[in-house]
């Protein structure tokens, strides 16, 4: 199927029909890729940089899902870099981990919105080299580069041809490899890491049977990295809206990217204690009732 009929089919076809296309084209993923309440964006499976290894590597990864209620969001990530980080004596800390998860909501590219100080972001990986102080969702944030420290790449156009000279296909999840909403070239321009910001909300990890019981399968698309790593926030923290949400290696050797969008959080919702996943995994069949009829779906 060609991106033009992609593109119509996103357009004007039914939620049936959408799904029933996936459903036929399992391997595919594009922008707005609906199933079973989450929303998926599918990295290339042959642009992770490690060593002289392209694709298939520690950096390789494979794609971002998104879920929502009424009052939280749910992050899935699958990949085969650990939250452990990959060790690598080349990089400061001897450690090169995962850069911070930024949300961009104000329809401006990623630099401009940098400089606004309108983004926000969340630490997920406590090892990283982040310029907060803990894990959690950060308003008011302002990015930073941390390849250099982490024997990484110098821009987007340096990694793009890296990859494609040895055969392998750069891309981005929903955006284009060389899509201008980032920098692509100039010296150590790949903001992959909070500087700094306000906290404004924490997150819960999830676990494995969670993201299960929540209807997550990346395997559908053939995304199946060695890693699955899941958490979630109150919506509160965040507004409303279309936002393109994207995060980075601290080295820049592989990345991705998202278009989507949050409802308004219900008015009377209230916020999700920690212990509502020790319920929810200790209910199993009702907690996952109870998630499913609050899930609202949507094709943007």
């Amino acid at each position: 199927m060609n991106a033009t009929t992609q593109n119509t089919i996103h357009r004007t076809c039914s939620v049936a029909v959408f799904c029933a296309i996936i459903a036929l084209q399992p391997q595919k993923a594009t922008a707005a890729t609906l199933s079973n309440g989450w929303n998926y964006a599918i990295d290339s499976f042959s642009d992770g940089v490690t060593g002289p290894q392209i694709g298939g590597g520690a950096f390789e990864f494979y794609g971002i899902a998104v879920k929502e209620t009424s009052d939280t969001a749910f992050i899935a990530i699958n990949s085969n870099l650990s939250l452990a980080g990959y060790a690598d004596t080349a990089a400061l800390r001897g450690n090169i981990n995962y850069g911070d998860l930024f949300f961009n909501f104000s329809g401006q590219n990623f630099n401009t919105a940098n400089a606004n100080g309108s983004l926000f972001g969340i630490r997920f990986a406590e090892g990283n080299d982040s310029g907060v102080a803990t894990t959690g969702v950060y308003s008011n944030v302002t990015a930073k580069s941390v390849t250099k420290t982490n024997s990484g790449f110098t821009n987007l156009n340096q990694f793009n041809t890296v990859v494609a000279s040895q055969g392998g296909t750069p891309s981005m999840g929903d955006l284009a490899a060389t899509d201008p909403y980032f920098e692509q070239t100039g010296n150590w321009t790949v903001l992959n890491s909070i500087a700094a910001g306000k906290k404004v909300g924490e997150i819960n990890f999830l676990t494995p049977a969670t993201l299960n019981a929540l209807g997550l399968n990346f395997a559908q698309f053939n995304a199946v990295g060695s890693q699955t790593i899941g958490f979630s926030f109150n919506k509160s923290a965040m507004p409303s809206g279309s936002y393109i949400a994207n995060f980075f290696a601290e080295c820049a050797n592989d990345a991705i990217a998202i278009k989507s969008s949050f409802e308004a959080s219900s008015p009377e919702a209230v916020p999700e204690p920690a212990t509502w996943l020790g319920t929810f995994a200790g209910f199993g069949i009702l907690g996952m009732g109870a998630a499913k009829r609050k899930i609202k779906g949507k094709i943007s």
